[in-house]
Parts: structure tokens; C-alpha cells; sequence
């Protein structure tokens, strides 16, 4: 059950919609997963005081991405305490990038914000239904011993 609610969390983290504000259109955040890889592979991490939404979306897609990979090798962990840890460190990861676009979005315009925090909310209620099961089971295995 766990497993099917995490397959779930990733779809639906994939297809939220981006809005890039300077007239270019919509992507999805699974875009600019696979965009991010070649350009931070060629132009490499520069740590600039000030971001515009446009250059911070390969960041996000970079993070969104290391999260959704944890969360596809906690699929295949047996050690229960280990998969755990994953399960969280990679809804962590995944939650900072839907905030981080949202918030970009945020400071460009209250639509764009719409736009994108509307597409999460799916996202965002089985991250909780994931972060339920988790503590369903704790307390479950509790019982048992």
C-alpha cells in the first residue's frame, strides 16, 4: 500500500505545472528534471545572491529530481528502519522543490502562483496520505512487538 501511494507521490510530482513568466509558456516539473541535468552538467552550480525564478528552475529540477531517485531506490530497500529514512529524505527533497516553485511563482504574479500550487495539491494530499501510512505502520509494528 505504501509502495503504490509512493508511485503515486512521484506521478503526480512530475506533472505539476510550471508557468516561466517571461512569456515562454508552461512546462512540467519532469522537464526541468531532464533539463537540468546537461546545462548544470556543462555550466556547473553558481551560487548567485540573486535568483530569478527562470535560472533557479534547473536548481528545483535538479533537487526535485535526487528526491524522486531516493524515493525509487526506497522502493527496493527490505531493511525497514533504512527504507524509512529514505522514504523521508526523499519526500523532503521533492516538498523543497514544489515550495521553492511555488514561491517563485508567488513573487512574480498571484495566477502564476495559482497556476502551479493548484497543479500540486494532488501532489501534495498524497504526500500526506504517504506521510500517514508511514506512521499507520510505526505504530502497527509497535503492537506487534
Amino acid at each position: 500500500m505504501i509502495k503504490r501511494a509512493i508511485i503515486i507521490t512521484l506521478i503526480l510530482n512530475s506533472i505539476i505545472l510550471i508557468v516561466v513568466p517571461s512569456g515562454h509558456g508552461y512546462g512540467i516539473m519532469v522537464m526541468f528534471e531532464f533539463i537540468s541535468i546537461p546545462s548544470l552538467l556543462i555550466n556547473g552550480i553558481e551560487f548567485k545572491k540573486e535568483y530569478s525564478f527562470e535560472n533557479s528552475l534547473l536548481l528545483i529540477g535538479l533537487v526535485s529530481l535526487i528526491g524522486k531517485v531516493v524515493l525509487i531506490v526506497s522502493l527496493f530497500y527490505r531493511n525497514i528502519s533504512n527504507k524509512k529514512l529514505l522514504i523521508f529524505v526523499g519526500l523532503t527533497l521533492s516538498v523543497i522543490a514544489f515550495i521553492g516553485v511555488a514561491l517563485g511563482a508567488w513573487k512574480y504574479d498571484n495566477f502564476l502562483f495559482a497556476i502551479t500550487f493548484g497543479s500540486g495539491i494532488p501532489y501534495l494530499m498524497y504526500f500526506g496520505r504517504v506521510i500517514y501510512l508511514i506512521n499507520q505502520n510505526k505504530t502497527a509494528e509497535l503492537k506487534v512487538e
